[in-house]
């Protein structure tokens, strides 16, 4: 059995120290001193994550990397997370574990709610995507799977993506449950142990950089949906916490090799960072890491302010309703797609799309087949295929 040692103890500066907080500080520091196994103190530290009043929907916004997105928060404050990243916006982790709350600060009953409400005021057809991230690590929820299910029930057109700090990658349940979203945006800022615990600060527990990514490489293999690596470059005043020395690099581009994701986001801190001695990289180190990605075959590769995403899908307006019955004609001849796998590959609003297969329908060009993730749309003239 593993113990955790007094060394291991994390105050998180941010916290106010009023008396009931200094409270629990003192018998954490008592648990650690007497020996507690890890799971055990993981479980104590969870109790101290309130339920918060703040929304869980938010939104939507602009992003660079997915468009106009409407926001899930699935931890809420306080921020509760298994890493404390040296450029975190969000600041410093008040909570850092590396197990699944048992008590999720959200579920999806109260998820339908607030979303449901949020839809009365605004326009559906302006969503490019659900995007489930906010105050923490999206997958320590363990009732994530089922919230994923829930916006798919009340959004079956608008696809649906999880940022992760890929920290909790390696446990099967977390898996299943990131293999409900349609995107899955993934954080990659190291793959050496030194460079890792560095800049992302692990909680104690969590697995080596080392074990992430082959878990990454497994979960590639087995998922559905678009797989995206974020790479957070950052520079800093002080040398050891920095990313963009060539080994650590080349690390990067190795792992990256292996996991074969479908797509890479390279991005920099462009807000204020936890830490005051973190800074951007330049727009040559970006360049520079976007060229060695192409090298590597990487399928696509978005750089902030360089290769961004546009905001809004393409409008029906631009372009005409008779080719884009071509166009989605074409897509379903080559393999069966489902109205989201069509909004995304073709970057079509799911309106739009529904129109179209609509038509084909009626045409008989198309015919629906029913498979494990949902109905699946095919021309009449192909074979179904694998679901």
């Amino acid at each position: 059995m593993e113990y955790l040692s007094f060394s291991s103890i994390t105050i998180g500066v941010l916290e106010p120290l009023t008396p009931s907080t200094l409270m629990s500080k003192i018998v954490h520091m008592v648990l650690i001193f007497i020996g507690m196994p890890r799971h055990l103190l993981a479980s104590h530290a969870k109790v101290r994550h309130e339920v918060s009043n703040m929304s869980v929907v938010y939104g939507p916004v602009p992003s660079w990397r997915l468009g106009r997105s409407l926001g899930i928060d699935p931890i809420l404050p306080p921020k509760t997370c298994t890493f404390d990243c040296v450029y975190c916006q969000l600041g410093h982790t008040v909570n850092k574990i590396s197990v699944r709350l048992d008590i999720p600060p959200v579920d999806e009953e109260r998820l339908e709610g607030e979303l449901l409400k949020e839809l009365e005021k605004i326009d559906v057809k302006s969503i490019n995507v659900v995007t489930f991230s906010g105050c923490g690590e999206p997958t320590l929820n363990p009732r994530l799977g089922e919230m994923i299910r829930r916006v798919k029930d009340i959004l079956p057109d608008v696809p649906v993506a999880v940022l992760t700090n890929s920290s909790l990658v390696c446990l099967k349940d977390v898996r299943k449950d990131l293999g409900e979203a349609d995107i899955v945006v993934a954080k990659l800022d190291a793959a050496d142990q030194k460079t890792f615990v560095s800049i992302n600060r692990p909680a104690d527990g969590i697995p080596p950089i080392k074990e992430i990514i082959r878990c990454l490489t497994e979960f590639k293999r087995e998922f559905t949906g678009i797989l995206s690596l974020q790479v957070m470059l950052v520079d800093s005043s002080i040398p050891m916490r920095t990313n963009i020395s060539e080994d650590a690099i080349n690390a990067i581009i190795d792992a990256i090799r292996a996991i074969e994701p479908d797509e890479v986001q390279v991005n920099t801190p462009t807000r204020p960072p936890s830490e005051s001695y973190i800074k951007p990289v330049s727009r040559g180190i970006i360049t520079c890491v976007v060229e060695m990605l192409e090298s590597i075959g990487v399928r696509e590769v978005l750089a902030i302010g360089i290769r961004e995403r546009t905001p809004t899908f393409r409008s029906v307006l631009r372009v005409e309703a008779e080719r884009i019955r071509e166009e989605v004609f074409e897509l379903l001849k080559r393999r069966p797609c489902r109205i989201v796998d069509i909004t995304l590959a073709l970057g079509l609003g799911g309106e739009i799309v529904r129109k179209a297969v609509e038509d084909l329908m009626r045409r008989g060009l198309i015919r629906k087949v029913e498979g494990v993730r949902g109905t699946y749309f095919i021309a009449t003239t192909a074979k179904s295929g694998e679901d």
